[in-house]
């Protein structure tokens, strides 16, 4: 976007969000009819017997600007963005989902306020980046005001909508649409987001059958598939089996079908988000302290030797996981609210 429609656009924002402006009035909403989950036969579905590397919840009471690997594959996490806590009147400290931009010079991160309403917020880093914020001058962004106007010439603040969860903001890299899953239960609904307007301007009600609720999650590959996982309840899938959904997202429909091949053994007690890697390839299911991750061109016939996991110090929530092309991390932590960058390229 040109810096004066940056500015314009964020001008704009500004005076709605303290006019108390409803983003959801004026969301296009469509109700598609029947299931939108292929059928399939259960006695067909089966998991590899990944190596158990799930990591059991526990207090969030990390510190430091360092998260590395105690198991796994090896990966390290360092501080590259303190995320504001006081930019205006309401609260950032809940933030859920992020995505990047593929050149890694915009990132979008959606915050929500703990009762299914929030917000995105859309960071011009590389105009962050020429003021000179990086990882030893990130408190000068987490303690920034509206008033510092350096600052807010590269942070535009969407307004305030509901948003369920709010875990799975995504970009479809076919054509740069910004979507979430706005409801998890059995009655579901995704909705597109503007990338100008930070808020909803379409919304799909659908349902994908009667006894399968929508997951918490959301990705795009590169040829524009979407995705979404869940764990399973037991029943016909073994008990805590990651299953794993691929499909497709347009403003006319939502189509789904599910992954014949699970992981028997999930990265973590709460699935927190899931991501690709367009550099390896690779699917990541993201959970606190582990993530595993698959390579996507054998779905279906997976074997145990192709699940990567990673075990993680730090005691941090892990809220999300994005990749640039180069295949450089990003990884959303809370508690404080901030993005973590890998220091290699290979995960």
């Amino acid at each position: 976007m040109h810096q004066s429609t940056w500015l314009t656009a964020t001008a704009a924002i500004v005076g709605l969000l303290f006019a108390g402006t409803s983003a959801n009035a004026a969301v296009k909403t469509s109700t598609q009819h029947g299931n939108a989950l292929r059928p399939y036969n259960v006695a067909k579905y089966t998991t590899v017997n990944n190596r158990n590397m799930s990591v059991k919840r526990t207090a969030f009471t990390g510190t430091g600007s360092t998260v590395s690997r105690t198991k796994g594959k090896r990966v390290t996490f360092k501080t590259d963005l303190l995320l504001p806590s006081h930019y205006n009147s309401r609260l950032w400290t809940n933030p859920q989902s992020l995505v990047m931009t593929p050149s890694g010079n915009t990132l979008y991160v959606l915050t929500t306020n703990h009762q299914d309403q929030g917000f995105i917020t859309r960071y011009n880093l590389a105009g962050l980046k020429r003021l000179g914020i990086t990882a030893q001058t990130a408190p000068r962004l987490a303690s920034a005001t509206s008033g510092d106007r350096a600052i807010a010439k590269n942070v535009q603040v969407g307004p305030m909508f509901a948003c369920g969860h709010g875990q799975s903001l995504a970009r479809n890299p076919k054509n740069g649409q910004l979507w979430f899953v706005g409801a998890t239960a059995i009655h579901s609904n995704v909705q597109r987001v503007s990338p100008q307007t930070l808020k909803p301007v379409k919304r799909i009600n659908f349902t994908l059958k009667s006894t399968v609720p929508m997951g918490e999650n959301l990705i795009f590959d590169k040829r524009g598939h979407a995705y979404f996982y869940t764990y399973s309840n037991g029943g016909w899938a073994p008990k805590g089996c990651v299953k794993l959904y691929q499909g497709t997202l347009t403003n006319q429909s939502v189509k789904f079908h599910l992954i014949m091949q699970g992981l028997r053994h999930n990265p973590g007690t709460k699935s927190q988000s899931l991501t690709y890697n367009a550099k390896r390839n690779r699917l990541y299911f993201v959970s606190d302290s582990s993530i595993a991750s698959i390579p996507v061109s054998k779905l279906g016939h997976l074997k145990a030797s192709d699940v990567e996991a990673t075990n993680f110090n730090g005691h941090r929530e892990f809220e999300g996981l994005q990749f640039t092309r180069n295949g450089t991390g990003y990884l959303l932590t809370n508690r404080p609210a901030q993005v973590m960058k890998t220091t290699n390229r290979h995960y």
